[in-house]
């Protein structure tokens, strides 16, 4: 007799996963039942109002999850630009055989122009003699338009007018091209560059190109990883949006929890229905502190008591089975089962390949330092940057200078930016001397502009 006799188990196939997030109907229409206490005491309004907070609950997980699938509609690029730029003047490019005409926006000195949604306060822009055109391909290529990005700086070459700073254009230009995996036109700038300035034109780096069709992604040997801190709440759709690309060009991602402070219901929903879409997909999972994580989930659950949304009980029974921990999944559904009155599917041994922190020993080399001094940074730098801060910390409290290796950095999020900016300020207030090598120029006009230049020492990738 199975142990889910007891409380009267559904009957589901074998080797389905735990229920998804929405809670059975049992859990849906009625109010928690708690011990020694009857059904009858419950009253119609406790009822509907539980009721409401879940479905208000399960409402704001799929918003949350639709917008974030959005982002993943290809476009060809003309729409794209047009969806990028609704609420802006439109966009219009007409091209001769030596020329080429663009209406922008006008992008004023401050961060008005964008995320003035995802953070509170806004980002003071360096007031500086540095072209505007340099300035608006930084922040839109920060901000994830690197098509509208393509077209201001070409259209910048095109004039040529640009005086002292015309190296710079075409630096940025060609480390775009290289970003977005477009070997062609970052060929065909090459031999203008070098007719132009008379001199040798960048190298193409593979590692530097984040085009889902482009090979050789990342270095050799390194996973690509994706980390999860502080709150594990509806702010943590750039992550999720990472693991999803990521699943599309690689055979194994790494999912970090080692820094998640605490977790709440819209989080875990989340983060549940990627981690079923990831296995659906056949991908093989590295969870690094998804037993941590599972003692966070437990610290909001109460056997008995039905929540808004039983979206954290199944993350906790999805993690278990995911880790392999047969009898901690079994002590967990009875407790479900306790307190949904509905039983989950018996447990399975997971089919993806699932490789836990104290199994990994193969991939700590990409998280280390590139040499005694020198810190490595990672490929994009976006969302909350307390994890990156943390170990920028550590690192000049140990060196001085601290030198951050920015050889793999590709991109830094516009909002992320602003975080950097004030926790490397805090740093350099405190005496801590911070030099960031080897940066492309793209992130070098961002630093540029943000005013991190102003408080660390920013030395470009040299050419």
């Amino acid at each position: 007799m199975g142990i889910f006799s007891l409380f009267g188990k559904n009957n589901r196939p074998n080797g389905a996963s735990p229920v998804d997030e929405k809670v059975p109907a049992a859990a849906d229409n009625q109010a928690p039942v708690l011990f020694g206490e009857s059904p009858e005491r419950q009253t119609n309004s406790t009822t509907l109002r539980d009721g409401a907070v879940r479905s208000t609950t399960t409402m704001k997980i799929d918003a949350i999850e639709s917008e974030m699938s959005s982002e993943f509609v290809h476009l060809p690029p003309a729409h794209k630009a047009s969806l990028e730029a609704n609420s802006a003047a439109p966009i219009t490019t007409t091209q001769g055989s030596n020329t080429t005409q663009m209406t922008l926006p006008v992008m004023s000195r401050t961060t008005e122009y964008l995320d003035d949604q995802s953070r509170s306060g806004s980002i003071e822009v360096s007031v500086s003699d540095t072209p505007e055109v340099i300035e608006e391909a930084a922040v839109l290529f920060a901000s994830d338009q690197s098509d509208i990005a393509e077209a201001l700086l070409l259209n910048a070459i095109a004039e040529n007018d640009l005086g002292s700073s015309t190296h710079i254009v075409w630096w940025m230009l060609l480390d775009l091209y290289q970003i977005t995996g477009k070997q062609q036109e970052f060929d065909n700038l090459s031999v203008d560059f070098a007719n132009k300035f008379e001199t040798s034109p960048p190298t193409w780096i593979d590692i530097m190109t984040l085009d889902p069709q482009a090979k050789n992604q990342e270095k050799p040997g390194a996973l690509p990883a994706v980390a999860f801190s502080g709150k594990l709440d509806a702010n943590i759709g750039k992550q999720l949006e990472r693991a999803q690309k990521l699943s599309a060009t690689h055979p194994a991602v790494r999912l970090e929890f080692t820094r998640v402070s605490s977790v709440d219901p819209i989080g875990c929903g989340l983060l549940l229905r990627m981690l079923k879409k990831l296995q659906k997909s056949g991908l093989d999972l590295i969870l690094v502190g998804a037993d941590e994580l599972a003692v966070k989930i437990r610290e909001i659950l109460l056997v008995g008591r039905r929540d808004e949304t039983a979206a954290p009980w199944l993350l906790l029974l999805e993690i278990l089975h995911l880790l392999n921990l047969e009898e901690a999944y079994e002590d967990a559904s009875i407790d479900y089962s306790i307190t949904f009155e509905v039983s989950p599917p018996p447990f399975v041994k997971p089919h993806a390949k699932i490789i836990t922190a104290a199994e990994d020993n193969t991939l700590s080399a990409s998280n280390s330092t590139s040499g005694n001094n020198s810190l490595l940074m990672p490929i994009l730098i976006e969302g909350r940057t307390d994890e990156l801060l943390t170990k920028i910390q550590t690192h000049a409290n140990a060196y001085s200078p601290a030198i951050m290796d920015c050889s793999r950095l590709v991109r830094v999020d516009f909002s992320a930016a602003g975080e950097l900016l004030n926790g490397l300020s805090m740093l350099a207030s405190n005496g801590n001397a911070i030099e960031f090598h080897s940066v492309n120029h793209l992130v070098t006009a961002l630093f540029k502009v943000v005013g991190i230049q102003e408080v660390v020492r920013v030395v470009p990738r040299k050419n």
